[in-house]
């Protein structure tokens, strides 16, 4: 694996912020998943089959992008026509996966001083 991961964040048709991060966290959410314990000590599994992707990460950025990235998510995004979408994730430097319908959830930017912005993300999947 290469040491640093790339995810391009398509927010509309044609425009895309892209984030270079080493801590790429892509997980699989379950959330009809529940495990049961019976008065007999019996465990269940019951399982809806409904789940979605979230995936984590941090990245360096410039004004520029941070600047665009706190427009994006201030303004009112349309959630519809497969955008916003992660348009690609590069996994091991070469390989991609492309074009998860995504809502960016968490933004948490931090000042690094002289321009630049230390920022962590958190994208959820609209469907999986």
């Amino acid at each position: 694996m290469v040491d640093e991961y790339q995810c391009e964040y398509e927010y509309s048709a044609g425009s895309t912020i892209s984030f270079k991060t080493n801590d790429l966290n892509p997980r699989i959410r379950k959330p009809g998943l529940h495990v049961d314990t019976r008065v007999d000590g019996t465990r269940v599994v019951s399982d809806t089959g409904a789940s979605y992707l979230e995936i984590t990460c941090s990245a360096v950025i410039n004004g520029n992008t941070m600047d665009t990235l706190h427009s994006v998510q201030t303004g009112a995004i349309v959630y519809s026509g497969g955008y916003p979408r992660l348009k690609k994730i590069y996994w091991d430097g070469d390989s991609t996966e492309a074009n998860y319908e995504v809502a960016l959830m968490d933004v948490d930017p931090h000042d690094l001083n002289n321009g630049w912005w230390v920022v962590n993300l958190t994208f959820v999947g609209k469907d999986q």
